[in-house]
């Protein structure tokens, strides 16, 4: 999925500004940067992104991508410590919804905690890797 960078909860405003200037609008726009170490470290330094900043970004970004996360349940997941998919297909289903339930409780995350089916989905398009148990 695609989505405008600044659609995105927890991206500073300046920054969204900044990365539009740099041509970066949307999820699509900011993956081709990402896999460019070189353009992502001049990006970061017209913009004055630091370097936690941008990767925070990139974690929200690559997140969304997951088909059926969407922006909805990208601040669950970052809370929860999952910063991407491959740390996110190191769960099971089953492990994932009891994670976000316990961080959603334990951090006091707004929104509702996604159910087994919503989050079974997520993994459809999932490259083979090993999963926690739940």
């Amino acid at each position: 999925m695609m989505f405008k960078i600044s659609e995105f909860q927890g991206i500073d405003p300046n920054h969204v500004t900044k990365l539009r200037e740099a041509g970066i609008e949307t999820t699509e726009d900011f993956m081709k940067l990402w896999g460019d170490k070189t353009k992502r470290q001049g990006l970061m330094e017209k913009t004055g992104i630091t370097g936690e900043q941008f990767a925070g970004y990139g974690s929200k970004v690559r997140l969304a991508r997951i088909k059926g996360v969407g922006l909805g349940n990208v601040e669950l997941l970052i809370a929860a410590g999952i910063d991407g998919p491959k740390s996110l297909f190191e769960y099971t289903p089953e492990a994932l919804v009891k994670r976000l339930g316990e961080t959603a409780a334990e951090k006091k995350v707004p929104g509702t905690v996604p159910t087994l089916d919503q989050v079974t989905l997520w993994f459809t398009e999932r490259k083979p890797a090993t999963a926690v148990a739940p």
